[in-house]
């Protein structure tokens, strides 16, 4: 049991899943910082989420360090750290509820999907670019510099999150019933 204790640690504790709970933990700060509407200091925090989300992939990749704590965790992350600022933003009425829903529902289901697929159903090409869409998007909504130049830019950038959602939503159910 110990020897097995052993693996599970090891599989958690390396570079990649130490940059994504890093990841994870800036989130606090990152709902602090929105609650007090620092957004310049947002902006910095979601330029560091998305470094690390760059560095986790690149060193799980290059050090081949995939493991399911991983494949899981990382995306989670990734919906939790994105999730909270287009929260503010539908708060402030920038984006609309019904589309931050139809997100939020697809992120849950594919969420419990993830958790019972053997290699933790990694992410497509889509899906990434999904999620560098929504992160463009929140580095325009979110920088410091002349907000009416760029807004137009950051609602196409979330808009193009958004179908890309449907999209993999529909590709990653495809994936699940071709499994059952």
């Amino acid at each position: 049991m110990l020897y097995k204790n052993k693996n599970i640690t090891k599989s958690i504790a390396n570079i990649p899943n130490i940059l994504t709970i890093s990841r994870l933990f800036l989130t606090f700060p990152l709902i602090i910082l929105l609650e007090i509407n620092k957004t310049n200091l947002v902006f910095v925090l979601i330029i560091i989420g998305g470094i690390t989300d760059y560095l986790d992939g690149y060193f799980a990749r290059k050090l081949n360090l995939k493991t399911k704590f991983g494949a899981i965790i990382d995306p989670l992350t990734d919906k939790i750290f994105l999730l909270i600022p287009l929260l503010w933003l539908c708060k402030m009425a920038i984006i609309p509820f019904w589309s931050l829903a139809i997100i939020l529902f697809r992120e849950l289901i594919i969420s419990a999907l993830r958790t019972t697929m053997k290699d933790g159903l990694p992410a497509s090409k889509l899906g990434k670019y999904k999620t560098s869409s929504f992160f463009i998007a929140l580095v325009i909504f979110f920088q410091p510099f002349s907000k009416d130049l760029l807004f137009s830019f950051g609602l196409k950038f979330y808009w193009l999150g958004f179908i890309l959602t449907l999209i993999t939503f529909i590709d990653y159910l495809r994936v699940k019933k071709n499994t059952i």
